[in-house]
């Protein structure tokens, strides 16, 4: 969109925060997706502290005003560094799984702003904010283990583009043919790594999508990844002859991506 610049912002692990500046009008939009992960000695890495200090920061000046968490587990989301951002700011609006809007309730029973999306719902949840329209979807959690967590799949229409931020979706015909029903063109895919490092997956996102761009993230911890998942991911996505784009690997949290 002319006028219009959009970035992604990783804040590590699977946090990202989608940024949309008008440059003619000096406007300002932003969201965050998953941007407090606080799980010490899990597979998956902390956000960073001088980046959750900055988000409290942008959240306190409410140059960040609203917060989505796909689901409750420590990797994506921190219930204490949520009830401190709204303190901070108390008109802060978060989206989320019921469960994970128990979880801050029970912190923070006061707060106004919180909205969950019921486990029940089927349909596509859609929400106006400030410069930018969300869609979610529930879908099934990846890994067996895991099937019983409700996980919101976020497509996001801004600055022009379709990005598709899936959580821990499980990366199943389900994901992608819901996804293509909101748009079959979809700019930037912003997920974790074995969405494009699973060839069954890759097979699926070729079928549905037209996949422009990847932003790969949430990698283990190296000294955790004694399976060599990461090293794997990548050198799949780096020799596949499928015709999908090879990714941008978020491997520096911090780092500012223009989309």
């Amino acid at each position: 969109m002319m006028g219009t610049k959009m970035t992604a912002w990783h804040t590590g692990n699977a946090g990202v925060v989608i940024q949309v500046l008008n440059i003619e009008e000096k406007g300002c939009a932003a969201i965050g997706f998953d941007v407090f992960a606080r799980q010490p000695g899990g597979l998956y890495p902390d956000t960073p502290e001088a980046i959750r200090q900055e988000l409290l920061r942008d959240i306190r000046e409410k140059k960040l005003g609203t917060l989505v968490f796909t689901h409750e587990h420590a990797d994506h989301f921190c219930p204490e560094d949520v009830a401190e951002a709204l303190k901070m700011n108390p008109d802060l609006r978060i989206i989320s799984t019921e469960e994970t809007i128990r979880r801050i309730r029970a912190l923070e029973p006061e707060a106004g702003r919180l909205t969950a999306v019921a486990a029940s719902e089927q349909k596509y949840r859609v929400m106006t904010l400030p410069g930018m329209r969300l869609t979610l979807f529930n879908s099934i959690h990846m890994g067996d283990r895991f099937a019983d967590i409700q996980n919101l799949v976020c497509l996001l229409e801004a600055g022009g583009k379709h990005l598709m931020l899936p959580g821990d979706a499980r990366p199943e015909k389900f994901l992608y043919e819901r996804t293509a029903v909101w748009s079959k063109k979809i700019d930037w895919l912003i997920g974790p790594f074995p969405l494009m490092g699973l060839p069954s997956s890759r097979r699926l996102i070729a079928r549905y999508l037209e996949l422009g761009h990847v932003l790969a993230i949430h990698f283990p911890r190296p000294d955790k990844d004694t399976e060599g998942w990461w090293k794997n991911a990548q050198h799949i996505c780096e020799t596949a002859d499928d015709g999908l784009p090879v990714p941008v690997f978020g491997d520096e949290p911090g780092k500012r991506y223009e989309l």
